[in-house]
């Protein structure tokens, strides 16, 4: 029951950061994980990245060919990625 719970919670957590994302304009590739790669064309994966480093909000970013576009988020709690979607978007004000 604890281990449908937490994954329930993930898979709850994971849809409505994706379509907050999207709402803002990223492309967020499929993800049955705990964790999602997202861009934007508004802002470079790297800086994107280090921006949100800046305000205090930890993803990852992979400077490789394929993937140096994109973010990669994990999903945390609900109070967490509110936090990330609210730091994306005065990013993007200021883009």
């Amino acid at each position: 029951p604890y281990f449908r719970s937490c994954t329930a919670a993930i898979r709850s957590t994971r849809k409505r950061t994706v379509r907050e994302l999207e709402g803002l304009g990223f492309t967020v590739l499929p993800s049955v994980a705990n964790f999602i790669f997202a861009r934007s064309d508004r802002m470079h994966g790297g800086e994107l990245y280090r921006r949100l480093k800046e305000a205090g909000v930890l993803v990852r970013w992979f400077d490789k060919p394929r993937i140096s576009d994109y973010i990669r988020i994990t999903i945390g709690s609900d109070s967490q990625m509110e936090r990330l979607t609210g730091a994306v978007r005065r990013l993007l004000e200021h883009a």
